[in-house]
């Protein structure tokens, strides 16, 4: 049986998220002798034109992986982005919007077409929840779908074609325990097979604490951030918190940010605050290493592959209590604080930066909670079991 990953798109270029994980699942799933291949569009990545062919259509081998893309037709893109708006200030929306929400999102005819004329003797897993590619394609064959569909609880999570895609698939695919507690509480799946698999990672990668502040000249105890850097991943907030913590005590903390995007610094922090961007993937081991404490403030997560990546070099971490995943990380592992609101975030963090013996302690925790949950064999072993359990094969 071939197994058929569809995705918005990809790319080794696309450092984390989904895009990480689905590249991942692959990649190894090959090694193990799972036939896997990936389907996706023309577009680049979420930060590009979703109406662009950044590629040729066709097959690639990007790293041993087949890579089939499919262009797209251009989309009413203010339609889109009208409702997206209404969506993302928690305002109700029409059926009838919620029907152009998908329909003017991205549109790639080509693949829906492949989707639909090469079901037998295939798998598809869709990836992940929230874009048309996954809504219109599961929808081609449900019996041969399983969705992976790194849940969050938002807006978009309520949408009448999510909850159909999600009650009509044969089966789902979580990353964590909270996830799957969360698309139970949405939507009716009683019955329905659902597993917990998981994300694997490389934990053969070792960072170097002093290359990273030669590299960068930042000295002394520092927060690192790593992600996209946007309201989304509330990566403000954390700018806000930092700012009230190094203005109402004497320190020489820093914050270290890295990703994509960008936030505004006020001009009083602004020598505190080193943004690097998008680094190679050893400078980030690196930044991990050198890290003080690892600060995670999203609240809207169904894995957070950032905080493994930080427990694998044995730094702690910080998160929003408000994300029941990276909250659930945390209490399971015991490799990090959360906090709900400034005073505890400031409470939390003096801890860390006084308790270098707490900070260690946690920082072991974590890599052990890593290494016994989320090597890639124990991973590839759940996808199979899960193939074996819905459909009696891999």
């Amino acid at each position: 049986m071939k197994w058929s990953f569809v995705i918005p798109w990809y790319g080794t270029h696309i450092p984390g998220g989904a895009e990480a994980e689905c590249r991942g699942a692959v990649t190894h799933l090959r090694r193990a002798g799972i036939d896997a291949e990936v389907l996706t569009t023309t577009i680049r990545d979420f930060m590009s034109d979703w109406s662009e062919n950044a590629y040729e259509p066709g097959t690639y081998d990007e790293e041993g992986v087949p890579v089939r893309r499919f262009a797209v037709q251009p989309t009413y893109f203010d339609i889109f982005g009208y409702i997206n708006d209404r969506l993302l200030r928690k305002l109700k929306i029409r059926p009838e919007e919620e029907s152009y929400f998908f329909r003017e999102m991205l549109r790639s005819d080509d693949l829906l077409k492949f989707i639909r004329d090469n079901a037998e003797d295939r798998l598809f897993i869709f990836i992940p929840y929230l874009f048309s590619t996954t809504v219109y394609g599961a929808a081609i064959h449900p019996e041969r779908s399983l969705l992976l569909p790194c849940l969050h609880d938002e807006p978009y999570a309520r949408l009448t074609p999510v909850r159909e895609t999600f009650e009509s698939c044969a089966g789902i695919l979580y990353n964590v325990a909270e996830e799957m507690d969360l698309a139970n509480r949405l939507f009716r799946l009683n019955g329905k097979p659902q597993h917990v698999v998981g994300i694997g990672l490389d934990t053969s990668l070792t960072g170097d604490a002093g290359r990273f502040r030669e590299a960068t000249r930042i000295d002394g105890p520092f927060i690192l951030y790593a992600g996209r850097q946007d309201r989304g991943k509330n990566t403000p907030l954390l700018v806000r918190y930092f700012q009230r913590f190094v203005q109402s005590r004497e320190s020489d903390l820093r914050l270290v940010l890295m990703g994509s995007g960008g936030v505004d610094i006020p001009d009083s922090i602004r020598d505190r605050v080193h943004s690097l961007g998008f680094v190679p993937i050893q400078d980030k081991i690196d930044a991990y290493k050198a890290a003080t404490v690892f600060c995670q403030p999203s609240v809207n997560e169904s894995f957070s592959l950032v905080i493994m990546e930080a427990w694998l070099q044995e730094t702690p971490v910080l998160v929003h209590a408000d994300c029941p995943v990276t909250r659930g990380h945390c209490e399971r592992g015991n490799g990090g604080l959360y906090f709900a609101n400034y005073p505890e975030f400031e409470e939390a963090l003096s801890l860390l930066l006084k308790d270098g013996g707490l900070r260690e302690k946690m920082g072991r925790a974590g890599r052990d909670y890593v290494l016994a949950n989320y090597r890639w064999d124990t991973i590839v072993e759940r996808y199979k079991e899960a193939a074996r359990g819905i459909f009696g094969e891999v």
